[in-house]
């Protein structure tokens, strides 16, 4: 019989085979560009400074500190397509510093993926996303928008801000086939998987698959119906799995090339399979999922707004239901100064069925909202200013303000660019 021992040496096996393999997409993708008939290299490097008047985010009490900061953000973008396919792919490095308390220095490290081919009749996408950073309170979810409507973003779990770095890796794949002109088909499927450079109470490695298989109806010219299966299995390294599985129904809308919206909603059941504290338990849960959300780009402005609900993974070893809402607002006031609003709020509750197995799950609401304006100075260079709000409540509500000023250097910025050229 095995020992743990060599178990736990073949589970990391496991994750190091898959990782391999995730390079060697990107690699493979990486390639493409010695055909590619057009391609890009766009940088962009930014530099602030500002105040934080809750660095940690207690609750109160003297681990209540304020501080200033500065921060560098340097990200260079890799663009590569001809007429049927193109592929992004975009290292990402961050680091914030405080002077007088430099036990929160943070810093990061990313890269993200992006690969469409498009056929006759078929397309395929392919998205990855890949962190290494540190859990304090600079890697919480911000107003920014990384994925589309009704898309959870991966790594958006909350969790207590602590100096250990998380490496997370994910990968998302698409296929869609047109049978006729008005129905297709539509797969999609990801896999994540959260590891920490050393072993923290609370904090949980896991891996995390989902996948769903649909039939898209067109119904109107300018909306069509879906109708999906979707599953997901979450394990992480201690505690229950959760294997989710059901049925949900979404109408997309796309009243043109800028202006699309879409409304969700299905069910969820979720068996737990496990052991709590050495005793065996098993159960389930069922809940109702959904989304709706609607994305308007105009010359001057930009509205996005999603909410979405469903069964998520957490780093604290179980599933959850989690509420979310993401809001952006943007608008070029005159030529060369715009104003931004962004928030995001994030609502984790425990499953019934999880409560009832004896695990200690903990609500969670975490809520930020920013404000400020991008001012393009010239073509190259902008100044951004900020203010920001967050609160993040386990059992006592921790709040913070900060404010930024920084400064935005984009080389290769096309003259005519989007009124904010930056997340938020």
């Amino acid at each position: 019989m095995n020992s743990p021992r060599h178990a736990l040496a073949a589970h990391r096996a496991v994750r190091a085979s898959s990782a391999a393999g995730l390079v060697g997409i990107g690699l493979s993708l990486a390639a493409a560009p010695a055909v590619a008939t057009d391609y890009e290299l766009n940088p962009w490097f930014k530099l602030g400074a500002g105040y934080d008047d809750n660095i940690t985010l207690a609750s109160s009490g003297p681990n209540q500190i304020g501080a200033a900061d500065a921060l560098v953000d340097a990200r260079v973008e890799f663009l590569a397509r001809e007429s049927n396919w193109q592929w992004r792919i975009t290292p990402e490095a961050r680091g914030t510093w405080f002077p007088s308390q430099s036990d929160f220095n943070s810093n990061g490290e990313f890269l993200n993926l992006e690969a469409r081919y498009t056929g006759q009749r078929s397309t395929l996408t392919l998205d990855g996303y890949g962190t290494s950073q540190s859990l304090l309170t600079g890697y919480l979810p911000t107003a920014n928008i990384a994925t589309g409507l009704g898309v959870s973003e991966p790594g958006t779990t909350l969790g207590t801000p602590a100096t250990i770095r998380q490496n997370l890796a994910s990968l998302t794949p698409s296929y869609t086939f047109e049978m006729t002109p008005r129905s297709s088909l539509q797969f999609n499927a990801s896999y994540t998987d959260v590891t920490y450079n050393h072993n923290i109470t609370g904090d949980v490695e896991y891996q995390n698959a989902t996948g769903s298989a649909g039939l898209v109806l067109a119904a109107s010219p300018t909306g069509s119906i879906s109708l999906r299966a979707t599953a997901a299995d979450f394990r992480p390294d201690t505690g229950l799995t959760a294997d989710t599985y059901g049925p949900e129904v979404q109408w997309d809308g796309k009243l043109s090339e800028t202006k699309q919206y879409y409304l969700r909603v299905g069910a969820e059941r979720t068996d737990f399979s496990g052991s709590v504290a050495g005793t065996t338990a098993a159960s389930s849960a069922t809940n109702w999922s959904g989304g709706v959300g609607t994305h308007w780009t105009y010359s001057v402005s930009e509205i996005f707004i999603d909410a979405t609900r469903n069964v998520a993974p957490t780093q604290f070893g179980y599933a959850v239901n989690q509420d979310q809402l993401r809001l952006r607002l943007a608008r070029r006031l005159t030529p060369r100064f715009a104003a931004f609003l962004g928030a995001r709020a994030i609502y984790e509750a425990p499953l019934s069925g999880a409560v009832a197995s004896g695990t200690v799950v903990r609500a969670q609401h975490y809520d930020y909202a920013t404000t400020g304006f991008e001012w393009r100075v010239r073509r190259q260079f902008s100044v951004i200013g900020a203010y920001s709000f967050t609160e993040y409540k386990v059992s006592a509500p921790g709040q913070a303000n900060s404010i930024e000023l920084s400064v935005v250097y984009e080389p290769n910025r096309p003259a005519e660019g989007p009124a904010i050229t930056v997340g938020y």
